[in-house]
């Protein structure tokens, strides 16, 4: 599936050349909107892997005071900004390549009792920025609103997990354990999906509402400096099993061409 998905990217790309000549036939503008936006995403992911790894690591370590599934990662959420290189719009159709990057990420905090009236605290952040690029294919439905049937994207993620644990406990001025856990590669995904086009004034703004599925398989991440992993090494879990669906709105400032 992700070699049919590139493949259809780079017909797409090998063809913009010839958009020019096809915009003759309908005018000023038909070329459309080469601009940039931004918005605003929620990306769903299924990360038993990540979850039951610290969910079994604060539970052993805290075995009189049990705290099963307090760890629930499982949404990222951030801003996203992206240049639509190019919104060709025909009579009946009109299509877009653009590109984008995106900021994803999920925080979780825990403060467990010590038993002496501090806390052992953790703190987890998880990031799944990504950059990627999309096409979509759509048609006019009313007035304003235009409908995009098909909009399909290819992602690079760069994923990455900052942990930090230490206690509250000023007396025992201990120093935070940190650490760093990152892919050893770029991790590619794809997202498909559908969504709205309210063109506020043509041409220029317009605000888009889409919703997708993203696909994505994130096996581990690994701290460099100790070589520890998440799952562990050779564990059956993956760190991010499957993705989910993806929300998005997001504003369109363009420049007819």
């Amino acid at each position: 599936m992700k070699i049919v998905i590139i493949k259809y990217f780079l017909i797409v790309l090998t063809i913009l050349p010839f958009s020019h000549v096809l915009s003759q036939s309908c005018g000023f503008g038909c070329l459309g909107l080469s601009g940039v936006y931004s918005g605003y995403s929620i990306q769903k992911y299924e990360a038993d892997g990540l979850n039951n790894y610290f969910n079994y690591i604060i539970n052993s370590s805290n075995s009189l005071l049990p705290l099963k599934g307090k760890y629930d990662f499982k949404e990222g959420r951030g801003f996203r900004v992206g240049i639509n290189l190019m919104r060709a719009q025909y009579e009946k159709f009109f299509f877009t390549v653009k590109g984008y990057y995106q900021f994803l990420s999920e925080e979780k905090n825990l403060k467990i009792p010590d038993g002496f009236n501090y806390y052992n605290i953790y703190e987890a952040k998880f990031e799944m920025n990504n950059w990627g690029i999309g096409l979509d294919i759509g048609i006019p439905l009313f007035g304003f609103v235009n409908w995009k049937i098909l909009d399909a994207e290819l992602k690079f993620f760069s994923p990455k997990l900052a942990l930090k644990n230490y206690n509250n406990n000023p007396s025992k001025n201990s120093i935070a354990n940190e650490n760093l856990f990152t892919p050893n590669k770029v991790k590619m995904g794809y997202s498909v999906g559908s969504g709205l086009i309210f063109n506020l004034i043509e041409d220029y703004i317009s605000i888009e509402l889409t919703g997708m599925y993203t696909f994505i398989e994130i096996d581990n991440l690994t701290d460099d400096q100790n070589g520890l992993s998440i799952p562990n090494n050779g564990s059956n879990e993956k760190l991010i099993s499957t993705g989910g669906f993806q929300g998005i709105v997001q504003i369109n400032v363009g420049i007819p061409l």
